[in-house]
């Protein structure tokens, strides 16, 4: 599958990495991973430490799939909101989930300080605004739900919107202790912490996985050879539909520019996460070198062809956009991509054993949280490894 197109700015801000050997034979591990983006990047890191021996496999360079796509927004706040995912999976789940997400910012956080990845880590708060004077009420609701939860969360009135920014809307939710990142500096980080404690990774023809066999031991089958291994993981994000009875998740495509380093940010409080209620929603941050990013103008379209023809219009459109709001700033693209991501109804990953296959689970970081709980995923299954229980081990099926 074609994930992405254009030029995220995260390709152009690296120098390439060295490459990496391809799978040319057979080979034994206790831990088999399928996919070296940052989730198969983030639960990689975590078990070489605890101690197994890791074989990561990846038709592509680790990290130049959809993770080169993401804007890297690390927030525990669900496309679904928590009133709205209450009443879908009702109150007792929906709560577990928000504090799940909430847990694997802080384990974003910590997972940068303890490999001492230089990934242009930034904690920030997140601003989630009304689109439209009917969302203030739900804005309302959705602020005294978080809080019942002990979230960090401050409801703002239209004239405090205003009085802090150069823009007003009917209402909005100022959250703590939110996150942005790099993610391909974060990936390749945490890829050669765990190359260096022993990890083998293996990417390029020779190791696009072909089917899996479960037997005594679990064997990923590829064009250069057999991996066994005692368990298996598949991190493989939006691709990972052939190994599955159903669909889970619907396919879209959203688009993402970045402006020219070095803007006037001043009227930019503490260079909040930004984000709104209207639904594709338009989404910006900033990075450490002054530049922004402006992301949405999502489609329902995964065709490759038809989505990049897209890519000058959506670019356009997402300047415009954010200008209204900042206007001193410069939003014409230096760089501007497409990406093609997953969402499932509820807004919620899938973190669990495949059933029918032994030994093998999911890693699955759909909708717009998926670094979020790709960390959530790693501690899951290095808990569930290690034979200890989690407390999230039950809250990300595969739908029924």
């Amino acid at each position: 599958m074609d994930l992405r197109s254009g030029t995220p700015v995260w390709l152009a801000k690296v120098p390439p990495e060295p490459p990496q050997p391809d799978l040319d034979g057979p080979m034994e591990c206790d831990i088999a991973i399928v996919g070296a983006g940052i989730t198969g990047a983030l639960v990689a890191w975590r078990l070489v430490r605890a101690g197994h021996d890791v074989v990561l496999l990846d038709r592509r360079e680790s990290g130049r799939g959809s993770t080169a796509a993401s804007t890297a927004l690390i927030t525990y706040e669900l496309d679904t909101s928590l009133i709205e995912l209450r009443r879908s999976v009702g109150r007792a789940r929906a709560d577990r989930a928000y504090l799940a997400a909430a847990a694997g910012v802080r384990l974003i956080g910590e997972t940068v300080r303890d490999s001492g990845a230089d990934c242009g880590y930034e904690e920030v708060p997140s601003l989630y605004v009304a689109s439209d004077p009917a969302d203030a009420a739900d804005l309302s609701r959705e602020c005294a739900a978080r809080r019942e939860l002990g979230l960090a969360v401050t409801e703002l009135s239209s004239a405090e919107i205003a009085d802090r920014f150069p823009f007003s809307r009917p209402a909005g939710l100022l959250s703590e202790r939110m996150a942005q990142l790099d993610p391909v500096r974060l990936t390749d980080r945490l890829l050669d912490a765990a190359a260096m404690e022993g990890a083998r990774i293996r990417t390029g023809p020779g190791a696009v996985l072909a089917s899996i066999r479960c037997a005594d031991r679990v064997e990923l089958v590829a064009p250069g050879g057999v991996v066994r291994a005692r368990r298996a993981i598949l991190a493989t994000g939006y691709e990972s539909q052939s190994y599955l009875a159903a669909p889970v998740a619907s396919l879209k495509s959203t688009y993402v520019i970045a402006t020219a380093p070095a803007q006037p940010l001043g009227e930019w409080p503490r260079h909040c996460l930004l984000w709104e209620t209207a639904r594709p929603y338009l989404y910006l941050r900033t990075t450490p070198d002054g530049r922004v990013l402006v992301g949405g103008e999502d489609e329902s379209i995964v065709d490759p062809k038809r989505r990049d023809a897209l890519i000058p219009k959506k670019a356009a459109r997402l300047a415009e956009r954010a200008a209204r709001l900042f206007p001193s700033i410069d939003f014409t693209p230096e760089f501007s991509w497409a990406g093609t991501f997953a969402e499932t109804p509820t807004g919620l990953p899938c973190i669990a054993p495949l059933p029918g296959m032994p030994g093998v689970w999911l890693a699955l970081g759909y909708g717009g949280n998926g670094i979020t709980f790709g960390a959530v995923a790693a501690d899951i299954i290095c808990a569930a490894i290690a034979g200890a229980r989690h407390d999230a081990e039950d809250l990300f099926p595969l739908p029924a």
